[in-house]
């Protein structure tokens, strides 16, 4: 994946209220989950003609961790395929790896 589809990616993420930061999936450590490179919180899965993302945040406490997942999967499937001007699907999953108090 390249760095615009990683910073429109991140883009989408960090604008939603409610998301603390992304989480690096690959740390074993819960003390150095939060990270600030995308790739680190991004999964990507090809398959025939739908492309499977999964994105690893970190959300606060106090907003409804439904809502929050919902609209993370919305932003980011949207300019995913604003990007590539709607020809390709994705299919977004959002894994909540912590929720921390603010």
């Amino acid at each position: 994946m390249d760095t615009i589809t990683y910073n429109a990616i991140n883009n989408a993420v960090t604008t939603v209220p409610g998301v603390k930061s992304l989480a690096n999936y690959e740390s074993q450590d819960i003390w150095d989950l939060e990270t600030k490179d995308i790739a680190k919180a991004v999964e990507i899965v090809s398959s025939g003609s739908i492309h499977r993302v999964k994105v690893h945040v970190i959300l606060m406490n106090g907003f409804n961790i439904r809502d929050v997942v919902n609209e993370v999967q919305i932003r980011v499937k949207y300019e995913l395929e604003k990007l590539k001007q709607f020809t390709m699907s994705y299919s977004v999953d959002v894994v909540v790896d912590d929720l921390q108090m603010i």
